[in-house]
């Protein structure tokens, strides 16, 4: 039964035994493309749900969800009322078709089949985890970027910037891109693409029309520091690696020190000519650093724990609910650094693939993990075309640890994974307690350094006027004698004081904002009582102003280090930036510490439990091996 009122669309339908094939005999054109969309895109993915998702969902949730994902796309007094529950798959979704078409047919104002459906998606993306999404054109393309570490372009990442409202090259992503052998330099801005204005353009749109197949040429029309006209600059498109390590190097005390920024395809491959590199120069101890790293492949990260554990070590398994049989992935080879002491550097921001490595190098006890807790991705993800520029990223499976452990925490409440929360496991030779469903817990926790308020009023946080930005593209201008060693001493400081000053940049902190909030307050509630408050205010403004002023002074060694990179990038590349870079950060400085005694890194090995320093050492009874098999997690 159908009933409609005024604006509200109330939909009460009782259970359905028609097939998911039935159809009017009269059906409009509209009707016809809902049908198709249906077809093509929406029923694809509720099968995949259906037969391949982690963790069974009823067919009565799954449509209501993607139902009310329709409605979204409705003026906000639209709803639907369903009566009873139903149980079965063909029924559940032969009511949403005919609530769909019900829709398209009857609503005031029309939003067309296309827009129904993705809002029906939608819909169902948000009662499963957050990692299965559906993905379409900018967002797939993207995602292939990401995972493959190729792209046809330009080579250089690109924000959008205040108050030019240009397209800023934000940095290069190095020194032999198709862009930097044309000649365009970081800090320059793109005022138009191909004669396109990039005024009010958004970065991912430049992205796109920037982008395109090798060997295509793109025009930039530029404007450079120093420059008094804009320039054109003529770039070829080619095939666009993104390095996976983008810095790695050696202190003098022999510790090597790789970045991996994104576990692609072949990553593997540059973090062993990395090693061997670095074996080569002598080192004896490593910091590895997978910090900001969100993940990647799977299989990279076997084969990234490959290269320092050693042969037949189980690394990671992965079971779901499609899945016959539970798949086990071992390292295959000897090591190329398998003795020598190593630090994981992890933070808020590592997931996936490098909670993987992490945790199985944590598990295995052949290293020590540094930072803070990691993201819980314990998940793994199918990817499967709906049509032909459309993907579903589908999580069908959870992975788990050597130590048996789960380290997700982003699945649904209702997770058979959230249950493993309150287990305790233990690591592989020495026994040390470990927890699972939580992401990897490190070892020894230490945070990065933090953003201030004033900090990010100059990178230009909501503003995206960047006074970091405009400074360093501008700094070789009154600095041509500056050298890829450059570091910002005091002088530097007080020009970009001045720099920003002249700009019109004002520092507002939270108490000036309050004290600004409660004289307007005052002025509303009683003139005369805000009039006679005036002194008291004006001194409370004056000690705030005195307050601001030692927050610059705060601040000296954080925009010592900002400044410094971000000059070291515009004029000399990314690499001597992060060359810069590990000597003042404070987790890498306390790495080298640990490493370099062997005492201080041996008796983190000999806590009882992971991430409770405080923990007696382990015993000698609790060494023993306590590897599971694979008959034991069969079952």
């Amino acid at each position: 039964m159908l009933r409609q009122s005024g604006m509200v669309l109330v939909l009460l339908l009782a259970a359905v035994t028609y097939t998911l094939t039935a159809a009017p005999t009269q059906a409009n054109e509209g009707e016809a493309n809902v049908r198709q969309e249906l077809k093509s895109r929406f029923f694809p993915i509720v099968n995949h749900i259906k037969n391949h998702y982690i963790d069974e969902i009823s067919p009565d949730t799954l449509m209501r969800a993607g139902l009310r994902g329709v409605f979204r796309s409705l003026d906000p007094a639209s709803e639907f009322t369903i009566s009873g529950t139903v149980q079965s798959w063909n029924n559940s979704f032969t009511t949403f078709e005919q609530v769909a078409r019900t829709v398209d047919r009857h609503a005031f104002y029309a939003v067309g089949a296309d827009t129904l459906i993705r809002y029906g998606i939608a819909g169902m993306m948000s009662i499963l985890d957050p990692d299965t999404v559906f993905m379409e054109k900018l967002s797939l393309d993207n995602f292939h970027i990401n995972t493959r570490g190729e792209y046809g372009g330009l080579g250089f990442r690109i924000q959008v910037v205040y108050p030019d409202s240009a397209i800023a090259v934000w940095s290069l992503l190095h020194g032999d891109t198709p862009a930097a052998r044309a000649g365009v330099k970081s800090g320059d801005l793109i005022v138009a693409i191909d004669d396109s204005s990039t005024v009010g353009m958004s970065a991912s749109d430049a992205a796109s029309l920037m982008r395109g197949p090798a060997d295509t040429s793109v025009k930039l029309t530029l404007r450079r520091a120093g420059h008094e006209h804009p320039m054109d600059i003529i770039v070829t498109r080619k095939v666009v690696h993104v390095h996976s390590v983008p810095y790695y190097g050696m202190f003098a005390d022999s510790t090597g020190y790789i970045k991996l920024s994104q576990f692609q395809h072949k990553c593997s491959e540059e973090i062993h000519e990395a090693l061997v590199e670095l074996g080569a120069r002598g080192m004896k101890r490593l910091i590895f650093d997978l910090r900001q790293n969100g993940g990647g492949y799977l299989q990279e990260a076997v084969e990234v724990a490959d290269l320092f554990l050693p042969k037949d070590r189980l690394v990671v398994y992965t079971a779901g609910r499609a899945f016959r049989d539970t798949s086990f992935h071992r390292t295959r080879r000897e090591p190329v650094f398998g003795d020598g002491p190593m630090i994981i550097l992890v933070d808020g921001l590592s997931a996936s693939a490098s909670e993987i490595v992490s945790g199985a190098i944590q598990d295995w006890d052949r290293g020590l993990v540094l930072g803070t807790p990691t993201v819980g991705k314990g998940s793994v993800q199918q990817s499967v075309s709906v049509g032909d520029r459309a993907e579903l990223k589908l999580t069908i499976a959870a992975y788990f640890i050597p130590s048996g452990r789960s380290i997700d925490k982003r699945m649904r409440k209702d997770s058979t994974l959230v249950a493993m929360a309150d287990r305790q496991y233990r690591t592989q030779r020495l026994g040390r307690i470990v927890h699972g469903a939580g992401g990897i817990t490190p070892d020894i926790e230490m945070e990065r350094r933090k953003a201030t308020p004033l900090y990010r009023q100059l990178e230009g946080w909501r503003t995206l006027n960047s006074q970091f930005f405009r400074f360093s593209r501008e700094y070789y201008l009154r600095h041509p004698e500056v050298t890829m060693d450059f570091v910002a001493g005091e002088e530097t400081l007080a020009k970009f004081r001045n720099f920003v000053s002249e700009n019109g940049f004002t520092y507002t902190s939270a108490m000036e904002v309050r004290l600004d909030q409660l004289t307007e307050e005052m002025e509303e509630e009683d003139e005369d009582g805000a009039s006679r408050a005036g002194k008291h205010i004006s001194r409370l403004s004056d000690e705030i102003e005195e307050m601001e002023e030692r927050h610059w002074d705060e601040n000296e060694e954080l925009l010592t280090w900002k400044l410094t990179f971000d000059i070291r990038e515009k004029l000399f590349g990314i690499e001597r930036a992060y060359a810069y870079d590990i000597t003042v950060d404070p987790q890498v400085q306390r790495a080298r510490e640990i490493l370099a005694e062997t005492v201080e890194y041996d008796r983190w090995f000999q806590l009882h439990e992971i991430g409770h320093p405080e923990t007696a050492v382990a015993s000698a009874g609790d060494t023993t091996s306590v590897e599971v098999s694979e008959s034991e997690l069969q079952d």
